[in-house]
């Protein structure tokens, strides 16, 4: 289908404040019979996200009614408070995926189920992608998914990953928050590259390159689950990476994540080695990480490995052999950038990991304190099968941590310490806290073409402004 064919004349810029009262309309799905008198309202909705962008001021809700609406592509529309497009009922409205370019600046989408009814028909093969120019977008509560029947990854062939090997989230724009959403039979998961970015509280199951990337400065990485890799190509899997792109990677906090190797019943065939952490290519500066939780295979080398690091805290983390038992990585190591200039003021405290590389260099004031060597996990944490991590009172691990490094909380959010000092690893054992109430959960959530373009002012490369719709 030629997308020419539905080209309407329609130029126009948006920048908008909030009014006194903020106002909701409805669009109708696809199919949907559209009264000639629609006007926005429940009874008579809307056919497209267009209509309602072209009256919307900031603080209004777009609502999509239960049904498919195709792919929305936004260009340069602006507000000066957000406009929310949402599903009127969770996630049972689908969008086929989303592009966002020119300056468009404040919208937050939610609650939508996005994947594609067409694989070939998705731009650059991103579900949702966001240009540099586009800032203060928030991506909250979404299913996305390379397909309906996503959460059959496990018992995917090297043909049909090929095929899915979709990107799902891909921000360029700063202060973008990718927030409490699933992602399930993807090709790279959540991607931001522009500044002051957030990606928080989402679950990726099952995917065939990097799990989280964050190359921004002052990005935020917090409390994301990170699961179930495959190895399709010569691409080495990471549950997270960042990398420097001509300046230092600056304030980079990756806080309270869980990246586990595979944790599906069912276990594909290409299962991956999993690296976990990978800063591979700095410099970092002012970096931050905590309280996260790594599972792999013990030849996946590194657990949380930093090459070129000033002024860094690697504390509280557990980096751990999937199978339960002894081996010499994953490791914990810092490294020096590739160029050999060595990391400086690193401390490296409170760590429990099958082996620890290049963490002592007083002359470049990289310091190990109380960090600890995994000896045999599987009778050191309350239950190893089922990626339960807390410490066993005969571990040696509990209020053995040093206090004046330990973060305020746990990767799960409880104080600490809860006793007379903090433990090592990522988890506290509670006071009165059993392994039943306090394991690490696992558990992931997941889920099992036409085009609507929104667009203000002039298209630089057609030299007109356009809505386009297909029936």
């Amino acid at each position: 289908m030629r997308l020419s064919r539905y080209l309407i004349a329609a130029v126009f810029t948006i920048s908008t404040s909030v009014p006194g009262w903020a106002a909701t309309y409805y669009i109708a799905p696809q199919g949907a019979k559209i009264s000639s008198t629609a006007d926005g309202s429940q009874a008579k909705p809307w056919a497209s996200v267009g209509s309602a962008i072209k009256v919307a001021k900031g603080g209004d809700t777009i609502l999509l009614m239960d049904g498919l609406h195709g792919g929305i592509q936004i260009y340069n529309i602006t507000f000066d408070s957000p406009v929310t497009i949402r599903s009127m009922n969770k996630n049972k409205a689908r969008i086929e995926w989303i592009v966002m370019t020119g300056t468009t600046r404040n919208f937050v989408f939610r609650a939508l189920s996005i994947w594609p009814s067409n694989l070939d028909a998705v731009k650059r093969r991103t579900l949702i992608e966001t240009g540099g120019g586009v800032s203060d977008v928030n991506f909250d509560d979404l299913d996305i998914r390379s397909g309906s029947d996503a959460s059959n990854y496990p018992t995917w062939s090297l043909e049909q990953w090929n095929k899915r090997k979709l990107n799902a989230v891909l921000t360029r724009g700063p202060r973008t928050q990718i927030t409490n959403s699933k992602v399930t039979g993807i090709g790279f998961g959540i991607q931001t590259m522009g500044d002051d970015s957030v990606i928080a509280n989402n679950a990726v199951s099952g995917f065939a390159g990097d799990g989280l990337r964050a190359i921004g400065q002052k990005n935020t990485v917090r409390n994301n689950m990170v699961t179930d890799c495959v190895q399709i190509d010569g691409n080495h899997a990471d549950g997270f990476q960042s990398w420097s792109r001509a300046v230092p990677v600056d304030r980079l906090v990756v806080d309270s994540n869980r990246f586990l190797e595979w944790s599906n019943k069912e276990i594909s065939p290409l299962r991956c080695k999993l690296q976990g952490i990978g800063l591979f290519n700095g410099i970092y500066e002012n970096l931050v990480i905590q309280n996260n939780v790594v599972s792999s295979s013990a030849t996946a080398y590194h657990g949380i490995s930093v090459y070129g690091a000033r002024n860094a805290k690697i504390v509280n983390n557990t980096v751990v052999s999937a199978s339960g038992n002894p081996a010499k990585s994953p490791w914990i190591g810092v490294f020096p950038y590739k160029d050999g200039t060595p990391s400086t003021d690193v401390i490296v405290a409170n760590n429990l990991a099958m082996s620890f590389r290049g963490i002592s260099d007083p002359a470049n004031r990289v310091v190990s304190i109380d960090n600890t060597v995994i000896t045999y996990p599987v009778t050191m944490f309350s239950d190893v099968k089922n990626f339960n991590y807390v410490p066993m009172p005969s571990s040696g691990y509990i209020d053995t941590g040093n206090m004046t490094y330990a973060p305020k909380t746990d990767a799960i959010g409880m104080r600490r310490p809860q006793a007379k000092g903090p433990d090592r690893g990522a988890l506290e054992v509670g006071l009165s806290s059993t392994s039943a109430t306090r394991q690490s959960s696992t558990t992931t959530g997941s889920p099992q073409s036409s085009v609507q373009t929104i667009q203000g002012q002039t298209d630089p490369n057609t030299g007109g402004a356009k809505f386009l719709t297909a029936p």
